[in-house]
């Protein structure tokens, strides 16, 4: 790799200007002479630095060597202070060097070897700008070697002169040390019931390939109190610093310590846990000592993890049975440039991974219980063309992006938030709207395998690669109850080469088989669904209908017909979801495709919300703006409605609307046994497209309810803008009484919600 007879190989002397660029100059060569080797003419001016540096093409050679040396012919008159620094960049900037004095010629011969694997790799790089010291990793991804050189620090010599690089190779390991864990630990030690844990492991591994869960199998057998024994793997980790207050999301995140590998585990059931942790990594294997820990319950019941509801088809149910409804928004990133179009005059800001922290905060005030987040190119991503620090292609899963989904989902946990981890957006596979197929890893033309967007349905290469990377995902994120499903794809009927791809058999197919898949290997069998763009109008039964899907995803987006439409695409939602039997998510919602007006915009949070709620949606419809509910502090329609529905079991409700009579006024209902549940708004208002409109006061408005049976009955009349109760009332129904009962509502703007209940039998005289 160092043949210097013919040309540089790209080396060149580099110098540093004032405006931190750099400027280069190219080396000539010494041809070789009688004994006198050639080589890389090396110019040295003391005092001063002189760098040279060669770009670096990494094959198999790199990542098999042991050592990297040096040869350099060196002139006697060379200063014995003389330093030389060994120095590497990475692909993602990181800098890493070795600065040592430069040794005594023998016959005017230098060898300077530097450890490129093992543990004297790890000990002996000084990280510049980074605490990451050299890994497994670092030689796959070098961009640039070189070396400089300088006087010692205080030292005056001068010399003019040059030394010749005369070879620079790769050397073979010396015998390689056993595999052996070097240390773990976990937390915590005695757990409570649905409380993550992890074991962090310490390798003297140096894994071939670190992210494959199959080669690099750690692996816990953890035997639970009821006996069956659970499998949980083991992933490959690196630690970051995080800076709070730097928003972009390439510099947030400062590399630090040594990679590790963490397994992540879930107790369900209280008791003792007998765990025995395994290794086979490249041929070598340990076992550790059996370890136990018990599990314990906590004050607040553990619910369990989240289901389909086995007997109520549009609804989710934890474990233990309580009824799950998700009240939510979709913040798939953390910012959106189309909201800047929407609203031009904003001063919101994208404030990167803090925002999450921020948002969670006021989502966990309000009762916002559920976001969901994106692993797209710009956000989350596992793969990716190596745009940004971590991407490296297919198969090298980046450790910033997941490093910062763990500190949303640990942030989601401190919050009782539970997340939809969406783990393909349609662009990256598409060719129509969004398309990302000219910057995809996977793209043949960017050293990928796939000559066409659409063979990732059909590749095997694909398709193992997508079970690779579902592994890591379940591995590193499915032990949190706060993962509430997986999604396989944002609109995926925008996949593909054009707008009816998706109903080509392979697409069903793909997902029949990684939903499946993911299911197997899921331990906690978390829910899965993919989704369609638009409408539930674009969904196509051969996806919708299999049984490896747990639900469906769509948009309410209208192409005409404004609000109206919106309301008429969550009913009749509701109807195309009863028929197929699976909850139907909309899980994106607010305007067209192109938005509206923001006048609109701010009339559909409620809308969509107090509609979904009153149409047997187990997921609340997820608004699209998530900015402008931020921005125009839009949080108390949710915690109008978050406390509206605490503690209110919809599951066998009847639902019906319909118009007042006389009034522009539409009546939702909920009917059970024992309670009625309504929520009236106001059409003039809400269905206008004027901007600006103000709601008008209504007066006098009279409901008449079903017949109810014999008894007494608590009136709660509340308002939506404080999200507070603000009348209560008895209403009596005797015996023999045939007319329906009529309720008189105090005045409303826009809109008002109420419960009938019957009220509480009487203790027995003397109970308290």
């Amino acid at each position: 790799m160092g043949d210097f007879s013919r040309d540089a190989s790209g080396w060149v002397s580099r110098s540093w200007l004032a405006d931190g660029s750099a400027k280069t100059e190219p080396l000539s060569v010494r041809a070789a002479a009688g004994d006198a080797p050639g080589g890389l003419i090396m110019p040295l001016q003391f005092p001063g630095k002189q760098e040279f540096v060669t770009p670096v093409v990494v094959g198999d050679g790199w990542l098999d060597a042991g050592h990297l040396e040096f040869v350099f012919a060196v002139p006697q008159s060379l200063p014995e202070t003389a330093m030389i620094t060994i120095f590497t960049k990475d692909a993602d900037h990181l800098w890493r060097q070795q600065r040592r004095r430069f040794p005594a010629p023998q016959d005017g011969v230098v060898r300077v070897s530097v450890p490129i694997r093992g543990r004297e790799a790890v000990a002996s790089w000084e990280s510049l700008g980074h605490q990451r010291p050299w890994t497994a990793l670092t030689a796959r991804l070098l961009s640039e070697v070189g070396c400089s050189f300088e006087p010692d620090t205080g030292a005056s010599d001068t010399f003019s002169g040059e030394v010749v690089l005369t070879a620079m190779r790769l050397l073979p390991p010396q015998a390689l040390a056993p595999l052996r864990v070097l240390g773990m630990n976990y937390e915590p030690r005695s757990p409570l019931l649905g409380e993550r844990m992890e074991w962090t492991l310490r390798l003297s591994a140096w894994p071939a390939a670190p992210f494959a869960l199959k080669r690099t199998r750690i692996v816990a057998e953890i035997t639970p109190p009821h006996g069956q024994v659970e499998l949980a793997y083991g992933f490959y980790y690196e630690d970051f610093l995080y800076d709070r207050e730097e928003w972009d999301k390439t510099k947030c995140l400062t590399p630090s310590g040594e990679p590790s590998f963490k397994i992540r585990y879930c107790p369900r059931g209280p008791g003792e846990y007998s765990v025995r942790i395994s290794g086979d990594i490249d041929g070598e294997t340990f076992k550790l000592p059996e370890m136990r820990f018990h599990a314990r319950e906590s004050a607040e019941p553990y619910r369990g993890f989240v289901r389909r509801d086995p007997d109520f088809d549009q609804f989710f149910v934890h474990d233990d049975g309580t009824p799950f409804w998700g009240l939510g928004i979709n913040v798939r990133s953390p910012f959106d440039n189309r909201y800047q179009q929407v609203a031009p005059y904003s001063q919101w800001q994208d404030q990167g991974l803090a925002a999450y922290e921020r948002l969670f905060r006021k989502y966990r005030e309000n009762g916002i219980n559920l976001v969901e987040v994106w692993m797209c190119s710009w956000w989350l991503a596992l793969e990716w063309i190596n745009d940004a620090p971590g991407f490296h292609g297919v198969g090298h899963y980046n450790q910033y992006r997941a490093w910062m989904l763990d500190h949303i989902l640990r942030l989601a946990e401190e919050n009782d938030i539970y997340l939809i981890i969406v783990l393909n957006n349609h662009g990256k596979f598409g060719m129509t709207y969004d398309t990302e197929w000219a910057r995809n890893p996977y793209n043949k033309e960017l050293g990928g395998f796939l000559d066409k967007c659409e063979d990732y349905f059909t590749d095997e290469r694909a398709r193992a690669a997508f079970k690779q990377t579902a592994d890591y995902i379940l591995a590193r994120w499915s032990a949190s109850p706060n993962v509430f499903s997986w999604k396989l794809f944002t609109e995926v009927d925008l996949t593909g080469p054009s707008l009816s791809f998706y109903l080509d058999p392979s697409v069903a197919a793909w997902h029949r088989e990684m939903g499946a898949y993911m299911k197997e290997q899921d331990l906690y069998k978390h829910p899965i669904n993919t989704h369609w763009m638009l409408s539930y109008h674009r969904i196509n039964d051969a996806i919708a209908t299999l049984p490896e899907l747990d639900a469906m995803a769509t948009d309410a987006y209208y192409s005409g017909g404004g609000t109206a439409q919106l309301i008429n695409l969550l009913r009749s939602g509701r109807v195309f979801a009863k028929e197929r039997k699976k909850p139907l998510l909309i899980t994106e919602y607010g305007g067209s495709s192109y938005a509206d007006s923001m006048g609109n915009l701010m009339k559909q949070v409620s809308i969509g919300l107090w509609t979904g709620f009153f149409n047997e949606a187990g997921v609340i419809p997820m608004y699209w703006w998530f900015a402008l509910v931020d921005d125009k502090d839009l949080y108390y329609e949710y915690r109008a409605l978050s406390r509206f529905g605490k503690d209110e079991d919809r599951r066998g409700l009847e639902c019906r609307n319909y118009d007042l009579s006389g009034l522009p006024i539409n009546v939702n209902e909920l009917r059970g046994k024992d309670r009625l549940l309504y929520w009236l708004f106001d059409t003039e208002y809400y269905l206008s497209d004027l901007e600006n409109v103000v709601p008008a006061r209504r007066e006098n408005v009279v409901l008449e309810l079903p017949r109810l049976d014999v008894g007494d009955y608590q009136v709660e009349i509340r308002d939506l803008q404080r999200g507070e109760v603000c009348e209560e009332r008895t209403l009596a129904v005797v015996s023999g009484e045939e007319e329906r009962q009529r309720l008189s509502l105090p005045p409303f703007a826009a809109h008002v919600a109420l419960k009938i209940k019957a009220a509480p039998l009487p203790l027995p005289d003397g109970g308290q």
